[in-house]
C-alpha cells in the first residue's frame, strides 16, 4: 500500500492545480429570478427549499445556470444544490410542458379505476407518463396521492384539482384547456404556497353578502375543502350566489370546511331556525330549482337530507378533534373563538410545563401519525433536555394514500392545529415551531398562512402571549414531493434545505433534532388533539377509547366504498362496522375481497379478518398497523399480486436511498413479483421474495424498507391463489 502513496498525492496535487472550468454566462433572466428569490429567503433556516420554490414558480422550472449562482451564495457545493434539486420530485430542470396533467397512480385511485383512467390518458393525449423531454404541447405526470382518496380517481390540471374523473370527463377537461387562450398550464408550486389559486376557490374572503334586498339575510354554506372544490363547489357557490342576486335575495355565503361526507360534495347548508339544512350532492344546473323550492327557508327538494347533524354518517359519531369542522369559517378567528376556541392555551398559561406534559401522557394520547408513540412521553424528554433552543415541528406531510384528515384539519380548523402546537411549545419550552405541508396541499398551505397571521396579529402568537410574557411562533415549510420526509427525521433534513435523507438513531430528534436542538415532532391529528385534551381534561379525553387505545382517531374510508368520508370514533369499532355499517360496502356493488389499513406501508385484511377491532394493540396482534387511520377498499376484481408488486415499485421510487435493503431490495422485489406473475419458478421465486422481506424488515434503517415487506406479505400469505401462473384473470377494479 505504501508504494501507491507518492501516486495518489501526486495525482490529488494535479487535480488541486488544474484550472477550474468557467463558468458559463447566465442569462439576465435566471439571474434576476435567483436575485429575488435570495433576497427573500436567505435570512431563512434552512433556506434552499424556500428558494427553490420561488425560483420554480418564476420561471417554472430551475434550470442548471442557477445551481452555481445559489451555492455561491448559500456557501453550499454545487453538487449539494443539484441533489437537493434532483431528490425532490417537484422540482423540474427542464420547462414544462404547455399543459401538464397529473394522475393520482395511489391504491385509493387504483381502487375506484384509476389505472383505466391512466391507460385511457396515455391513448387520448397520445403520450407516455414520466417522459420529460421539455417543453412541448402537453406532459402526462404521474403521483402518488393527491388527498381526495374517497372521490377519486383524481387528477390535477395546472394546480387544479378534479375528483371522481371518468375517461369522458378526462377528455372534456382536456378540451376546456386546449380551447383556452396560449398559455402555460403547468403543475408547478407557486411562491405564495397556492394562495393565488386558493383565492380563486373562494378560500380567501370567503364571506361575501349577496342581494340587498330588505328583511332578513339568510346564511348558506358551501364547503372551501380541496375535495369539494375538486367536485365542483365554486361553480355551485358561484351559482347560488348569483341567483340569489337575480331574485333580489339577501344571503351571506360563508365557505365552511366540508363535514367528511365526501358522496355528498358538494353539500350546501341553509342557516335556519330549526338548525342547518343540508342538500346535496348540488351541482350548478340544480341551484334555480333550490331557490323555486324555497331551499333558503328549509324547504322540501329532492336533494334535501334534513337536518345535517342528523344525517346517520354523522349522528353516530363521536367527533371530538373534529367536532369544529365542517362548521365554522376556516380563517375567522372570531368563528373559532365562539367555539370554544383556544380556551385550551388559555389553561395552559395557567399551568407550569410539567403539568401540561403530565395532563397530556394521562390522556392516553399516542402519536397519530402511525408509530403512535405516547405524545406526553415524547414531550417529557424534550422538557428535560436542556437547551437555550427548542422546536416544535409538525409532520404534515400526509403522502399515504388513503389518508386525508390533516388536509381537512388544515384546510378547515387551522387554529386548532395552531393552538396545539402552542400548547406544546408551552409545555416543552420551545420558542418557534415549524408546519412541513406536503407541496401537493396549495390550499392547506394558503389557509395555515392566513390562520397564522391571524393569530399573531391577535396576540396568539408572537413575543407576548395573550399577555402573558411567553412566546412562540411558527411558519408553514412547504415540502417538495418525497415520500419518505414523513418519516421524522428525514423531514428535519428537509426543513434545514436538505436531501431527505434518513437519520440514523440515536440521538433522537428529541435530544438533536433540527438543526441540532431538541425537537418535539408530532403529526397533525396529534396536535390539534392537544386543545381539547387540555380544555376538557385529560380524564375526558381517556374516557373514550379502550385498552392502551385512548380517545378517538379520526377513520378514513377510502378506495372503492360507497360512503367514503371521514369518521370520528373511538378505539374498538371493528374494520366489518366499518366498511359495512358505516361505509356501505363497494361503491361497485361487487363483493369486499381486501382493504389496506395504514397507507402503501399497510397490511391487506382478507375478509376473514375484518372483526378485529381498530386498535393498535388487536391490530398489531394480526401483522396489521393503524397507521394514519385509512381505510383502502378492494373488490372482488383486484389483483393481489399486481397489488403486492406495487408496493415494491413505490419503494423503489420513493427510497431516500441511503440503506441497501431499501434502495436496491426494492428493486430486487419487483423483478421477483414479475417472475412470479409470469409463472417462471413460482415455489422457488416466492420462497426468493419472502428471504427478501426478511431482509427488508431486519435491515432497512426506516419504515420505508422496514415496512414495505407487510404488504407484500399480507397478500402473498391471505391471497396465494394470485400468485403464479394459475392466477384467475381480473379486470382493472
Amino acid at each position: 500500500m505504501v508504494k501507491h502513496m507518492p501516486k495518489k498525492t501526486y495525482m490529488m496535487e494535479e487535480l488541486r492545480s488544474a484550472p477550474s472550468k468557467p463558468v458559463p454566462t447566465v442569462p439576465a433572466e435566471i439571474a434576476a429570478a435567483v436575485a429575488a428569490a435570495l433576497a427573500e429567503h436567505r435570512q431563512q433556516p434552512g433556506a434552499l427549499l424556500p428558494i427553490l420554490h420561488t425560483l420554480q414558480a418564476s420561471l417554472g422550472h430551475v434550470p442548471d445556470a442557477a445551481v452555481a449562482l445559489l451555492a455561491d451564495a448559500l456557501n453550499l457545493s454545487r453538487a449539494e444544490v443539484h441533489g437537493v434539486i434532483t431528490f425532490y420530485h417537484h422540482f423540474r430542470r427542464t420547462p414544462s410542458a404547455r399543459v401538464t396533467v397529473q394522475v393520482c397512480r395511489a391504491e385509493a385511485c387504483q381502487a375506484r379505476g384509476g389505472d383505466a383512467l391512466a391507460a385511457h390518458a396515455e391513448r387520448s393525449l397520445g403520450c407516455a407518463f414520466d417522459r420529460h423531454d421539455g417543453g412541448g404541447d402537453v406532459a402526462l405526470e404521474s403521483i402518488y396521492c393527491l388527498g381526495h382518496c374517497a372521490s377519486g380517481p383524481s387528477i390535477a390540471i395546472g394546480g387544479q384539482m378534479h375528483a371522481n374523473v371518468t375517461p369522458a370527463r378526462f377528455d372534456a377537461l382536456i378540451e376546456s384547456c386546449n380551447s383556452a387562450p396560449a398559455q402555460r398550464i403547468d403543475a408547478g408550486a407557486s411562491s405564495d404556497g397556492g394562495a393565488a389559486a386558493v383565492a380563486s376557490h373562494g378560500v380567501v374572503d370567503s364571506k361575501q353578502s349577496t342581494g340587498m334586498a330588505a328583511g332578513g339575510v339568510t346564511t348558506v354554506y358551501v364547503p372551501c375543502d380541496s375535495t369539494a372544490l375538486a367536485l365542483g363547489a365554486d361553480a355551485v357557490a358561484a351559482a347560488i350566489a348569483a341567483e340569489a342576486q337575480g331574485r333580489g335575495v339577501a344571503i351571506e355565503l360563508v365557505r365552511n370546511g366540508s363535514r367528511g361526507l365526501f358522496w355528498l360534495e358538494p353539500l350546501v347548508e341553509v342557516a335556519t331556525p330549526a338548525g342547518r339544512i343540508a342538500y346535496g350532492p348540488v351541482v350548478p344546473e340544480q341551484v334555480a330549482s333550490l331557490f323555486e323550492a324555497g331551499f333558503l327557508h328549509g324547504g322540501a327538494h329532492p336533494l334535501s337530507l334534513g337536518p345535517t347533524e342528523a344525517i346517520p354518517y354523522l349522528q353516530r359519531q363521536q367527533r371530538l378533534t373534529f367536532a369544529r369542522i365542517g362548521i365554522v369559517d376556516p380563517r375567522s378567528l372570531n368563528d373559532y373563538l365562539r367555539h370554544d376556541g383556544y380556551a385550551g392555551l388559555r389553561r395552559a398559561l395557567a399551568m407550569t410545563p410539567a403539568a401540561i406534559v403530565d395532563e397530556v401522557t394521562a390522556s392516553g394520547l399516542r402519536g397519530r401519525g402511525g408509530a403512535a408513540f405516547p405524545t406526553g412521553i415524547k414531550w417529557k424528554t424534550v422538557l428535560g433536555a436542556q437547551s437555550a433552543q427548542k422546536y416544535v415541528v409538525c409532520n404534515a406531510d400526509e403522502g399515504d394514500s388513503g389518508t386525508f384528515s390533516d388536509r381537512m384539519v388544515m384546510e378547515s380548523d387551522p387554529f386548532m392545529l395552531i393552538e396545539g402546537m402552542t400548547i406544546a411549545g408551552l409545555a416543552v419550552g420551545a420558542t418557534y415551531g415549524y408546519i412541513y405541508v406536503r407541496s401537493e396541499y396549495p390550499h392547506a398551505i394558503a389557509t395555515l398562512n392566513a390562520a397564522i397571521e391571524a393569530a399573531r396579529h391577535a396576540g396568539y402568537l408572537g413575543e407576548n402571549l395573550l399577555g402573558s410574557g411567553r412566546r412562540f411562533d411558527l411558519e408553514v415549510r412547504q415540502a417538495a414531493g418525497a415520500y419518505v420526509c414523513g418519516e421524522e427525521t428525514a423531514l428535519l433534513e428537509s426543513i434545514e434545505g436538505k436531501r431527505g435523507l434518513v437519520r440514523a438513531k440515536p440521538p433522537l430528534p428529541a435530544i438533536a433534532g433540527l438543526f441540532g436542538k431538541p425537537t418535539v415532532i408530532n403529526n397533525v391529528i396529534s396536535l390539534a388533539t392537544v386543545p381539547i385534551v387540555l380544555a376538557r381534561g385529560a380524564a375526558f379525553y381517556a374516557d373514550y377509547g379502550m385498552g392502551r387505545s385512548r380517545g378517538t382517531l379520526p377513520i378514513q374510508l377510502a378506495g372503492n366504498i360507497r360512503y367514503g368520508g371521514l369518521v370520528e370514533l373511538a378505539f374498538g369499532v371493528t374494520v366489518r362496522e366499518l366498511l359495512y355499517d358505516i361505509g356501505g360496502g363497494t361503491a361497485s356493488g361487487r363483493p369486499i375481497r381486501a382493504v389496506q389499513i395504514g397507507g402503501p406501508l399497510g397490511t391487506y385484511l382478507p375478509e376473514a379478518q375484518f372483526d378485529v377491532p381498530l386498535d393498535y394493540e388487536a391490530l398489531a396482534a394480526i401483522g396489521g398497523v393503524v397507521g394514519h387511520g385509512g381505510l383502502v377498499v378492494f373488490d372482488d376484481t383486484v389483483d393481489m399480486a399486481r397489488q403486492a408488486r406495487y408496493a415494491m415499485q413505490f419503494c423503489a421510487a420513493e427510497s431516500c436511498g441511503k440503506c441497501t435493503p431499501c434502495r436496491i431490495g426494492s428493486v430486487r422485489g419487483v423483478e421477483v413479483i414479475d417472475r412470479i406473475i409470469a409463472g417462471h419458478d413460482v415455489p422457488g421465486q416466492q420462497a426468493l421474495l419472502r428471504d427478501l422481506c426478511d431482509t427488508m424488515l431486519n435491515g432497512s434503517l426506516c419504515a420505508m424498507g422496514g415496512m414495505t415487506p407487510y404488504p407484500v406479505l399480507s397478500a402473498l400469505n391471505h391471497f396465494p391463489e394470485d400468485f403464479g401462473p394459475a392466477a384467475p384473470a381480473r379486470q382493472a377494479a
